[in-house]
C-alpha cells in the first residue's frame, strides 16, 4: 500500500515538475522572441537554458534513473515547440517605462 501511494506521490511531482517546465519555457521564449534585436535577449534565452538543466536534475532526482529522466525532458521539450508552433508565441511590443 505505502509503495503505492510513494508511485502515486512521485508521477504527481513529476506531473507537476514538467507543467511548470512546459510553461515558464513558454513564456521565457516568448520573452526572447520580443527581444531578439536587443541584448535582453541572452538573459531570455540563458534562462531558458537553465530551466532546462534544473529541470533535468530534479527529474533525474525524483526518478533516479537518468534514461527516463533524459526521455521526460525531450519530451517535454517538444511539448514546448508545439506550443511555440501551433499556439504561436504572444505578440506585443515593448513599452518604455517613461515617454
Amino acid at each position: 500500500m505505502r509503495r503505492g501511494k510513494a508511485m502515486v506521490s512521485k508521477c504527481l511531482e513529476i506531473l507537476i515538475e514538467s507543467v511548470n517546465y512546459i510553461i515558464i519555457n513558454y513564456a521565457l521564449s516568448n520573452m526572447a522572441l520580443l527581444f531578439r534585436s536587443n541584448p535582453l535577449f541572452i538573459l531570455f534565452f540563458a534562462s531558458e537554458i537553465w530551466t532546462f538543466g534544473n529541470y533535468w536534475k530534479k527529474v533525474s532526482k525524483i526518478t533516479g534513473n537518468k534514461a527516463v529522466s533524459i526521455i521526460l525532458l525531450i519530451v517535454c521539450f517538444f511539448i514546448h515547440i508545439g506550443i511555440i508552433y501551433w499556439v504561436g508565441p504572444i505578440s506585443g511590443n515593448v513599452v518604455p517605462f517613461r515617454e
